[in-house]
């Protein structure tokens, strides 16, 4: 069942008439994102934050998924992604990993991002804006 969830969430994310509502159902309520753009993500309501500013951020996109793993809870989505930034960055076949844990209840309780954002950000951060990954 995870990998179909797994599908389902590259599906929704892809759609123009899906709202954060529908990608947050599929999420536990305490899961935690790891992502190269904004670091750890804890909680439901942060998560909805996050899918909100990536709205704002990226103005189109496509995830074109090619290989999904499964083992125990785990389903590790291996693809690319293409789109366009509000700054006018357009990219195409961005080479990206999501790993997704499920709990028992097929619902997303990590999510972790491996996407190499130098083909999409237009400049680097300064080092104070880069996110630590380090749960302090």
């Amino acid at each position: 069942m995870s990998v179909e969830i797994a599908k389902r969430y590259f599906e929704l994310m892809d759609s123009t008439s899906t709202g954060t509502d529908e990608v947050l159902d599929l999420y536990a309520e305490g899961a935690t994102i790891k992502s190269p753009r904004k670091g750890v993500i804890h909680g439901k309501d942060d998560i909805q934050s996050f899918y909100e500013a990536n709205a704002e951020f990226f103005t189109g996109g496509e995830h074109v998924m090619e290989h999904f793993h499964h083992d125990g809870d785990t389903v590790i989505c291996e693809g690319t992604l293409d789109g366009s930034t509000v700054e006018g960055r357009n990219f195409e076949g961005v080479g990206l990993v999501d790993i997704m844990s499920f709990d028992d209840n097929d619902k997303i309780e990590s999510f972790r991002a491996y996407l190499d954002y130098s083909a999409v950000l237009t400049e680097v951060p300064d080092d104070e804006d880069v996110p630590s990954f380090r749960d302090d």
